[in-house]
């Protein structure tokens, strides 16, 4: 039964950075057309960012927090060819993440 239970305790471990979040706590409980643009979304194997969605993602930790392979990603951005792969930094402080990439910052995020 132990090693049972030591089998399963990572599995159920929840990573930080996994939930829904915004710059603002009101947007979470906004129309869905008001949530597209200003929520981020975070699983264990995908990301759905405003602009920018991700069918694939795998996630490493890192010094500063976490570094994720995006692959099968669309968004907004004409001068990518679809599908495209994005790696995305995510930084977490106290109760605030943030997600950046090339050209990109978030700014510091909340949970929804």
């Amino acid at each position: 039964m132990a090693v049972s239970a030591v089998a399963v305790g990572p599995a159920l471990a929840v990573s930080p950075y996994i939930g829904t979040w915004s710059k603002d706590k009101l947007n979470c409980q906004a129309a869905a057309d008001v949530r597209r643009q200003t929520v981020f979304t975070v699983d264990r194997s995908a990301l759905s960012f405003p602009e920018l969605g991700c069918e694939h993602a795998t996630f490493r930790k890192s010094l500063t927090g976490w570094v994720v392979h995006a692959s099968q990603c669309y968004g907004s951005d004409p001068s990518l060819e679809e599908p495209f792969s994005r790696i995305i930094h995510i930084e977490r402080h106290g109760e605030t993440v943030r997600f950046t990439w090339p050209g990109f910052d978030s700014g510091p995020l909340v949970r929804c």
